[in-house]
């Protein structure tokens, strides 16, 4: 089939399957709403006239045409690898898998808030529960089409894991964020909060909604995430979601929350916070579970990447630098911040003392040097934690280390932001100076409009200075040239192979073996900073062609010539 007649295809049994999905759904509402909801009443009549009229319009016209369509297409794909792999094809099943998952998993989150609120009279629930029905349907038909072709391509693999991905985020978020708000809505019916106490039944709809999500979403990422994603341990995708989603939206998620936590009580601790009653604190509502359900969510991806990375050692390296960068950009940015608020607070001080007149908001430097406080404290230890162990990384791995593409990213990212912050902020200073000396009035103005360019000078100088120099010294050292292929010779016993395989993956080469008939006990157990000097070694040694000698629980690394 080609391109252009395979486009046409799935493009119309996309459209009629919606018109007999919809046809479907406002029938079975209608039947729904007359027979199990009751919800009938006097002057609904001509409206369920034509409900019945577009259902059964919708069904007679495109239920034949689907059929018509979808047969054709199966027509073509019997028995043809190539079209079952096609990429189009994949892509068609994939799309329809992901939108009835979110629709069925929405429409019974609808259904059951709304029969568990004694609300059966409610016209949504007709509609939630034939929506929910279709929806499945609709899901279970074509994951068994799915599911019984396989993956025969590449593109066909890809396509699966993004729905999987997808839909295992969705099940993710859906199950933590409703797990924060079933805890925070509970929390505000506690007997600490005297005559704030929330008013109402605490059996409410919020509630209830908030637990039905949990079963719901917990549902969906366990099927997807444990049954659907169990084998697929060598996807690039899958460290994508790990890393991208699960690691780092966490972390951001959980150290704004210990950011809001700690600024609105050093607000309380410094008399400003408005109310000094029991139901200030009721933000550790949130904040408490989020810190902890996000802690959850980190500590066992973080764990899973792990167990993973260790069954190829390139990946555990290249895992450990990814999660060592991101949570050092996430902490150096929380700690940039902090700064530049506290410089922000010590010149609006400054400001205020020589010009009174000056009009400030009340208790703004309290509250100012709340939120620069809580970004410090949070954003220092965790900066210093995971940039002592990139140092650490980068001493033992040497130029190897150095050449890592995580590395070179994150230097890039922070000195190009540097000098562009640099470049906008002394644009600014420049105009105010210029702006106050040609208009002859160059007064205590000037640097109130460039105080945010002063403040942000104050941290984008030292921050550039810093990470120029680490990249000057990679660079030196020789991290931007192409590495020399070396031609590597292994002297080894057959208990070696494993760590010989492990080195051909890491430096991407062929070694050649030269076995002996060692004693096993020769073979070395290898750490992760192990291998990264050990390749260090190798990719700095003196000639093209290196021989190991696995020796006495030793690798001696040993350049020579061919003369």
């Amino acid at each position: 089939m080609s391109s252009v007649r395979r486009v046409y295809f799935y493009l119309v049994t996309l459209i009629t399957l919606g018109i007999l999905a919809g046809g479907v759904g406002v029938l079975l509402a209608l039947i729904f709403d007359i027979t199990i909801f009751n919800s009938t009443a006097i002057g609904q009549t001509n409206f369920h006239q034509q409900q019945l009229s577009m259902g059964i319009a919708m069904v007679i016209i495109g239920g034949p045409l689907w059929f018509l369509f979808w047969r054709s297409v199966q027509k073509h794909v019997r028995g043809n690898t190539g079209e079952i792999g096609a990429t189009l094809r994949k892509f068609f099943l994939n799309f329809i898998l992901v939108v009835s998952s979110i629709t069925s998993v929405v429409a019974a989150q609808i259904l059951l808030t709304g029969l568990l609120t004694r609300m059966p009279q409610s016209p949504n629930l007709s509609n939630s529960l034939a929506t929910t029905i279709v929806a499945l349907s609709v899901w279970v038909f074509h994951w068994r089409v799915s599911e019984k072709e396989g993956h025969p391509s590449p593109a066909s693999l890809t396509l699966r894991r993004w729905y999987i991905y997808i839909i295992s985020g969705y099940g993710l978020v859906l199950l933590t964020t409703s797990l924060v708000q079933l805890v925070d809505a509970a929390f505000k019916y506690l007997p600490f909060w005297g005559n704030s106490l929330v008013q109402g039944s605490f059996w409410s709809g919020t509630f209830q909604n908030n637990i039905i999500a949990i079963i719901l979403g917990g549902l969906l990422w366990v099927f997807h995430w444990f049954q659907m994603s169990r084998t697929d341990v060598d996807s690039n995708l899958r460290q994508v979601y790990i890393y991208l989603l699960a690691i780092v939206v966490s972390s951001i998620i959980g150290l704004t929350a210990l950011t809001m936590g700690l600024y609105q009580t050093l607000i309380w601790m410094l008399g400003v916070a408005g109310s000094t009653s029991g139901v200030y604190f009721q933000f550790l509502g949130w904040v408490i579970p989020t810190i902890i359900v996000t802690a959850a969510v980190w500590t066992y991806h973080q764990t899973v990447a792990r167990e993973e990375s260790a069954q190829v050692i390139e990946r555990l390296l290249s895992s450990k630098r990814i999660h060592l960068y991101i949570m050092s950009f996430i902490g150096l940015a929380t700690l940039t911040s902090g700064l530049i608020i506290l410089f922000g607070t010590i010149l609006n001080l400054i400001i205020n003392s020589l010009n009174p007149a000056v009009a400030m908001e009340s208790n703004w430097w309290q509250k100012q040097l709340s939120l620069s406080l809580s970004l410090l404290v949070v954003g220092a230890p965790l900066w210093l934690y995971y940039w002592n162990q990139v140092i650490s990384l980068s001493s033992k791995g040497g130029v190897s280390e150095g050449r890592a593409k995580s590395r070179r990213i994150y230097l890039y990212v922070i000195i190009g932001a540097s000098i562009i912050a640099l470049a906008a902020v002394l644009v600014n200073i420049v105009y105010q100076i210029l702006s106050g000396v040609l208009n002859t009035n160059f007064d205590l103005s000037v640097l109130e409009k460039s105080r945010w360019s002063i403040q942000a000078l104050l941290v984008a100088v030292p921050l550039l200075i810093y990470h120029w120099q680490i990249a000057r010294d990679d660079l030196q050292q020789g991290s931007e040239e192409v590495a020399e292929q070396k031609i590597v010779t292994a002297l080894i016993d057959k208990s070696a192979m494993e760590i010989i395989r492990k080195i051909e993956q890491q430096l991407e080469i062929k070694i050649r073996i030269m076995e002996y008939t060692g004693s096993t006990d020769d073979t070395p157990i290898l750490s992760t900073e192990d291998m990264l000097a050990l390749n260090n070694k190798i990719q700095t040694s003196q000639t093209q062609t290196v021989m190991l000698i696995i020796h006495k629980k030793e690798i001696l690394v040993l350049p020579y010539q061919i003369k």
